[in-house]
């Protein structure tokens, strides 16, 4: 499976279209330079939380009887065990900070 193909079969689950998985892959070109390469799944996680900003929908669509919603808390459970999975620390992680100096 190429990295295309893992990272469109994965991120389907989230409704993201095929001209996101490729904005995706432009802007980790750096991580993934040959998007037809057999895909290594550590490298597309770090892809796709890198770009996690621009894989979750933006919007709830809501039009006459017809609505769509998202379950943010499985989106974020996703975020935060693939991070884990990764070693990086989430961007909506709080920080601690060592305050103790400003008593």
């Amino acid at each position: 499976m190429t990295y295309k193909e893992w990272i469109t079969t994965t991120v389907k689950r989230f409704g993201v279209k095929a001209e996101d998985v490729e904005l995706i892959l432009a802007n980790q070109k750096a991580l993934i330079p040959d998007e037809n390469a057999e895909a290594d799944p550590t490298t597309a996680k770090t892809a796709l939380v890198k770009e996690f900003a621009t894989v979750i929908p933006l919007a709830n669509v809501s039009e006459g009887g017809y609505s769509v919603s998202w379950n943010w808390e499985a989106i974020k459970m996703w975020y935060d065990i693939t991070c884990g999975e990764l070693g990086i620390i989430p961007a909506n992680k709080p920080k601690v900070r060592n305050r103790s100096n400003v008593w």
